[in-house]
């Protein structure tokens, strides 16, 4: 069957049709659905019923799989790559390329949302007597004609163009407060035309900066001048190349010459003929169910409304129909049908349905369309949707001869071809597909980090992404929180994702209080040199160098990092009338005085004639005499600073003895005190690093975190880094087997990506999932109880939630990142490789 290609003409989100209609596209962003709680689900279904609702235009719902092929992705993001690690960032591509290749394949999918509309044909701006609506009608009608029959070329006014801008900017508004769509841009439209010739072979190719080309002329009409656009009608059909064969009659055969040579692919188009009456929600999301399967489908559902007085109309016409039948049997002394006995009661309950909620219905057609490289592949995945369906009690057909009818009906702006599988549907049995859940997770570009669901999909990250104002992310805090018991994955994650940074061009500052990445010189060979281990020991020339007065130029945030270390130390609170003035008073002497230290601090409290000053002075001394007590108590000596010139630094202290993160700070020792301490100073000259320069992205990777962030100075502390960072273009990672530690407002708002390991206690994982925005239910948490080694529920910057395993891919990185004991290795036969 012959078919006239339906587009005339595309500008913007715009699609003007050959029958003169016209259509805006929008793309939805997809959200995060599987860890949602059921009455979180039940606001986004409301969303979309109120949509079906109020709408009152047709619509055309696409979900399609964007085929991405690796080595494009990868390719697109090594021309962003900058920095002195620029090389080898792209040569990490290339290899991370070859791998993903051999362990996924060539392409991976992910689904995209399309929703157009179906705008009202605008009325005149101006009113006009009835003779000239008569005769501009007429004139409409000669065109068309004119048209059809090849005399003239089809044309557009301007002025119809900018009627249908306004009628599209107002639709616009219900669409975006309903699914959060946003209009999309010519190549998406020339990519939704052109994908569909190349099911089953591979990603259709794009022209780029290409639009729709057109003449201009001008006529006159009423005494004025109109500009008129009459565009190249074989220059939209170059986006239609290929050769189509319709002889199997229950599929096509597509063949393309794709990268240098000819390809065939095999797709079948199949309807649904039978929409259960009553559906499940949650429970049964007809659309989004597709995504649970191993190969991609694609979905059309176009839908006109209905109002409530014309569909108690269509009911009761059904209903007379159903009546006929059953009266028909009865006088050929048949058994009724079981489907037309149903049917009748289905259709009394509708209609009673209908006159007590004034609701409209939505006519609706739904096809599915599959494809494969082989025609065995095509019918083991045709059978699949079918019992996947069945299942659901969906009858699915696929329909003998009107294949090449269903390929039309996935074209932007073209009509419903196939009327045999039409279904008044309430509002609420759409929406309860959930069009737009998606378990698609990351930034989309960028480096690879894991894999995710059923199909493996690849999960890329871009650092930086969160502040560079992208649309459809929710936040753009460039910080990250790795959470989880010991053994789970988040010290291995957390180095990885830094390592990737400084790879993208970034720098990057790694506390290592525990002294597990003193390898990285030696085993991250290709950052070429710019890896610079600082390992601060009891040596003589190391004395002072965490000291407050050390650390900082400026002697206002000297004084306020030294007050914030020795309050820690003696416990004396801000509120401690008779201790915090004589503390206070004997630092600020000291800054004031020739090279300060916190030493002079101790003694200007010991020689003190107060006897309160002179106990305070022997509680600090009680902290120094321990032996690598000296990075923290200088003698004022102007010691060498600590150099941060390469891309990847890491600071580390020897002899530390952090408590057990479960340990409240009133029952740490002397060593464990003093150990805490000794992080405030780290984290400030943190703060330091990332005030450098702002045009270069910056990562603070705090190991350990909880010793920092559990104690009120350390907590404070921590809230300046990712204030700071944010206006610095740096992002703080921290590691830390507490989430408790982040869940005050002002940080947990301020953190962007969220990675959370396994967890058993029940206390940590409610806390993990109120990191996560998530609600405690049992599926959450039993998710988060029995993740595996390397797995995590990763929150993305757009919200999106799911499993991911995390995977560095190369073996040298798992040997680097590894931070198990030697003795634990040895006894595993296989290298475990993601703790």
């Amino acid at each position: 069957m012959n078919i006239e290609f339906p587009i005339k003409y595309f500008e913007d989100n715009l699609v003007f049709t050959q029958d003169g209609t016209c259509w805006a596209y929008y793309q939805l962003a997809g959200y995060n659905y599987d860890f949602l709680a059921d009455d979180e689900k039940d606001y986004i279904f409301t969303r979309i019923k109120a949509f079906f609702w109020q709408i009152n235009l047709d619509t055309h719902l696409l979900v399609v799989p964007n085929f991405q092929s690796i080595k494009e992705k990868h390719e697109r993001f090594k021309k962003r790559l900058s920095g002195p690690l620029q090389e080898a960032a792209a040569k990490h591509m290339d290899d991370a390329s070859d791998q993903l290749e051999k362990m996924l394949g060539e392409e991976g999918t992910d689904y995209q949302f399309y929703v157009g509309i179906k705008l009202p044909k605008p009325e005149n701006l101006q009113k006009q007597p009835l003779w000239k609506d008569i005769r501009e009608a007429w004139r409409e009608f000669l065109g068309s004609m004119n048209e059809a029959s090849g005399l003239d070329t089809p044309e557009i006014t301007e002025d119809e163009i900018n009627r249908y801008r306004k009628a599209e900017h107002r639709i616009y508004s219900k669409i975006h407060s309903r699914l959060k769509a946003e209009p999309v841009n010519e190549e998406a439209i020339q990519w939704l035309i052109r994908r569909n010739f190349y099911r089953g072979i591979g990603r259709a190719p794009i022209l780029k900066k290409w639009s729709p080309a057109y003449s201009v002329d001008y006529r006159e009409y009423d005494g004025g001048e109109v500009t008129v656009r009459r565009p190249l009608y074989h220059d939209v059909l170059r986006l239609t190349e290929g050769l189509i064969d319709d002889s199997p009659k229950r599929s096509l055969i597509l063949k393309q010459i794709h990268d240098g040579e000819e390809k065939e692919g095999h797709v079948a188009f199949l309807t649904i003929s039978n929409v259960p009456y009553e559906m499940e929600f949650p429970g049964e999301e007809w659309i989004y169910t597709i995504q649970h399967l191993d190969f991609p489908v694609e979905v059309s559902i176009r839908t006109e409304p209905m109002d409530n007085r014309k569909a108690l109309s269509a009911v009761r016409n059904k209903q007379k129909e159903l009546k006929d039948q059953d009266r028909h049997a009865q006088e050929t002394g048949n058994d009724t049908g079981l489907n037309v006995l149903e049917g009748r009661q289905e259709a009394h309950e509708l209609e009673a349905h209908l006159q007590k909620t004034r609701m409209p219905l939505v006519k609706t057609s739904i096809i599915l369309a599959v494809s494969a490289s082989d025609e065995d592949e095509l019918k083991r995945r045709c059978d699949t949707i079918k019992d996947l369906y069945q299942d659901m009690m969906f009858q699915v057909e696929q329909p003998y001869g009107d294949q090449w009818l269903a390929f039309n009906e996935f074209l932007p702006g073209a009509r419903r071809y196939i009327k045999d599988y039409i279904h008044f549907m309430e509002p609420a049995t759409v929406a309860g597909g959930m069009f737009g859940a998606t378990k698609q997770l990351g930034d989309g570009e960028g480096f690879f980090i894991g894999t995710t669901g059923i199909l493996d999909q690849p999960v890329y990250v871009t650092p930086n992404r969160a502040a560079q104002g992208i649309r459809g992310t929710k936040t753009n805090a460039l910080s990250a929180a790795f959470l989880g018991s010991l053994g789970g994955g988040k010290s291995f994650s957390s180095n990885l994702i830094t390592y990737l940074s400084v790879l993208a061009g970034g720098k990057a500052l790694v506390i290592d209080p525990k002294g597990e990445r003193g390898n990285w010189d030696q085993d991250l060979y290709d950052l070429q040199g710019q890896v610079n281990i600082v390992s601060l020991s009891t040596k003589k020339e190391d004395r002072g160098r965490l000291d407050p007065f050390s650390i900082h130029d400026d002697l206002k945030e000297a004084e306020t990092l030294a007050l914030d270390v020795l309050t820690f130390l003696t416990g004396v609170r801000l509120d401690d009338s008779e201790r915090f003035p004589k503390l206070t008073r004997a630092v600020r002497k000291v800054a004031e005085g020739d090279r300060p230290c916190l030493t002079k601090v101790m003694n200007e409290l010991i020689s003190s004639e107060d006897e309160g000053a002179r106990r305070l002075g022997e509680h600090i001394r009680s902290f120094s005499e321990l032996s690598f007590a000296q990075l923290l108590f200088g003698d004022g000596e102007n010691h060498a600073a600590i150099s941060l010139d390469t891309a990847l630094n890491v600071l580390q202290i020897q002899n530390l003895e952090l408590p057990a993160p479960s340990t409240s700070p009133e029952k740490y020792n002397l060593s464990e005190m003093l150990s805490v301490a000794m992080m405030l100073p780290i984290s400030s000259f943190a703060l330091k690093f990332i005030h450098s320069d702002r045009s270069i992205f910056k990562v603070v990777l705090l190991d350990e975190a909880w010793a920092v962030l559990n104690t009120s100075q350390g907590s404070h502390l921590a809230s300046r880094l990712v204030r700071a960072g944010r206006a610095m273009n740096a992002g703080i990672y921290f590691v830390t087997q507490n989430a408790n530690d982040l869940l005050d407002e002002k940080m947990k708002n301020n953190i962007g990506m969220k990675f959370a390991f396994r967890s058993t206690d029940p206390n940590e994982i409610e806390n993990v999932l109120s990191l996560l925005n998530l609600k405690n239910t049992e599926y959450n948490a039993s998710t988060l109880r029995e993740l595996q080694n390397g797995q995590c529920l990763f929150q993305d910057i757009s919200g999106r939630v799911g499993v991911v395993s995390i995977n560095a891919l190369f073996q040298d990185l798992f040997d680097a990142f590894d931070t198990r004991p030697p003795a634990e290795r040895q006894i595993k036969e296989t290298k475990e490789v993601y703790v």
